[in-house]
Order: structure tokens, then sequence, then C-alpha cells
């Protein structure tokens, strides 16, 4: 129970810490493209993050038998997907439509 935890608390962490350096890296106006092309349909959103999470979690499986990790999957591959998470939290508009410009 300890290490599932911790191993919760470091993904909190990093999915917070990739959703802030996605969100000062990518520039607002092509976040908001990211996200009409993520979110423009949401069964599509959903398949589309549930086939590349398989991804990651393969890649990360895959790399991790060669090197004699294997041990560490259920460690490394919900890291991985963190980061994704962070990711597209990153791509959500935080202003409206109708807001206006802070100056």
């Amino acid at each position: 129970m300890k290490n599932f935890l911790i191993s919760a608390v470091v993904d909190i962490i990093l999915i917070l810490a990739s959703y802030f350096l996605f969100r000062n890296i990518i520039s607002g106006p092509t976040r908001h493209r990211l996200y009409e092309k993520f979110f423009s349909s949401f069964a599509k959103f959903i398949i589309y993050t549930f086939i590349v999470t398989i991804i990651i979690t393969g890649v990360t499986a895959i790399i991790l038998y060669r090197t004699w990790y294997i041990s560490y999957i259920n460690i490394v591959a919900p890291a991985l997907v963190s980061i994704l998470v962070g990711f597209l939290m990153s791509t959500v508009p935080t202003r409206g439509a109708g807001d206006e410009k802070i100056k």
C-alpha cells in the first residue's frame, strides 16, 4: 500500500509538472488549435487517448523487458501516461470565447 501511495503522489506531481511545462512552452493560440483538434469529438478523443496509452504502455513494456527491468513496469508506464495527461490538460483553454483579454 505504501508503494502505491508513493507512486500515486509521484504521478500527480508529474501531471502537474507536465501541465505547467506544456502550458509555458506552447503558445495560447496553438494550444487552442490542439484543443479543438483533440476534443472536436469526445468519442474520438477517448479512442485516441486509449490507443496512445496502450502504445506508451506497450513500448515501455518492451523496453523494460529487453533491459531486464520489467518489474518496474507498474511504476514507469503510469508515469509516462501521466505526462500525456498533463499535456492534454494543458491544451484546455483557460478563458472562454467571450472573455476579454486582460491588459
